[in-house]
């Protein structure tokens, strides 16, 4: 994956803590993302979409009210959110490892256990974005 660029990026992170959200944008400046959108809970983060246009979304599992879970499903609601092809990682306990299936059935594109370190972070973030651009982008024309 050398060669990939994270600082070109707008990232969105959901997480109803505001020191975790700190931690994950200090983490994401250290691999040279600038664009950094936060937002507290779902409704905000899907107001927050609709204005940045991310290209990727960090969604923790716990949302305080809700699970990140249900942030995701209303992120795959083609009838309500701004991109219901975004890519989205969930941030969630190694604890809970049902949680991947669970994940996978929401619209999640990867799960990635917490606390996070910034390796694991960058490889995530590069593996989930260029496959959604890979999915994204239009088919190769055949000439004969």
């Amino acid at each position: 994956m050398s060669g990939f660029d994270l600082a070109g990026l707008n990232i969105l992170l959901l997480d109803d803590s505001r020191s975790i959200r700190q931690v994950l944008t200090t983490l994401l400046r250290g691999l040279g993302v600038t664009r950094i959108f936060e937002s507290r809970d779902a409704d905000e983060a899907l107001v927050t979409a609709r204005l940045c246009r991310p290209d990727l979304a960090l969604v923790d599992y716990d949302l305080g009210l809700t699970s990140g879970l249900e942030a995701i499903r209303r992120f795959r609601d083609v009838s309500s959110s701004p991109d219901p092809g975004l890519p989205i990682i969930l941030l969630a306990p190694p604890s809970l490892p049902h949680l991947a299936r669970g994940a996978g059935a929401a619209g999640a594109d990867a799960v990635l256990p917490r606390p996070v370190n910034a390796a694991t972070l960058a490889m995530q973030v590069q593996q989930v974005v260029q496959a959604g651009f890979l999915r994204a982008a239009p088919p190769l024309s055949r000439t004969a």
